[in-house]
């Protein structure tokens, strides 16, 4: 499988910035994320488990948040059904 990326970024007012944000934790509690940049889009399905890390930082001249989410999608190996019967 390829691996595709799209990134977006800018400048945007914390209003737009905050309603983007809003609108990806609709997408991951309803279980699909998209993110389109230019020609590029992405889409994902989340786990039911993430791993999450989030880092604040804070600098004389900057702030920031950085927030990470990743998972493993399935694989078509696995099913629902585990051990013998």
């Amino acid at each position: 499988m390829e691996t595709r990326t799209a990134r977006l970024g800018g400048v945007m007012g914390v209003w737009e910035a905050a309603a983007r944000l809003e609108t990806m934790a609709q997408e991951l509690r309803a279980g699909s994320l998209a993110l389109a940049a230019g020609r590029v889009s992405v889409e994902l399905s989340p786990a039911v488990m993430l791993d999450v890390e989030i880092k604040a930082t804070k600098r004389p001249d900057r702030e920031g948040i950085d927030v990470r989410l990743s998972w493993r999608p399935p694989q078509p190996s696995e099913s629902g059904a585990r051990g013998e019967f």
